[in-house]
């Protein structure tokens, strides 16, 4: 793959269950199809950062997006600090939100293989496409 790691998971790959998640991602139902309206709610308990950073990924639906990317992009570049980290902060922001909706966090998140630095996200498809109908409400 080169450089550019990105990776497009569909529905059924099996990776998605190979994530590197925790508490949270895998103790409670997906989303689906009837949690439109506790996405809406979800979406709107989120602080702007974690907010603009779940955004980035529900606009590329199942693909595997490095965390430098998301700091480059969605958090206004390098502050000195570790990318990884940086994410990760931001995005357990999302901890309340996800305790109240009852549902699993609605993304997954990768380790960087050994040798390697930094952590991939990704929202799988069918979750992506309860929050954008949700967002775009009735």
């Amino acid at each position: 793959m080169g450089a550019d790691m990105t990776a497009y998971l569909a529905e059924a790959d099996p990776r998605w269950a190979g994530h590197s998640g925790g508490e949270g991602h895998d103790d409670a139902p997906e989303w689906g199809p009837e949690d439109l309206g506790r996405a809406a709610v979800f979406l709107a308990e989120l602080a702007p950062q974690a907010r603009q950073v779940f955004e980035h990924l529900l606009r590329n639906p199942g693909r595997r997006v490095h965390c430098t990317e998301l700091v480059d992009e969605v958090l206004g570049g390098p502050n000195g600090g570790d990318p990884a980290r940086r994410v990760a902060g931001v995005l357990s922001g999302m901890s309340k939100a996800r305790g109240r909706s009852g549902r699993r966090y609605p993304f997954h998140w990768w380790e960087a293989p050994e040798g390697s630095a930094g952590a991939t996200y990704a929202v799988r498809p069918s979750v992506a496409a309860v929050f954008l109908a949700a967002r775009l409400g009735p």
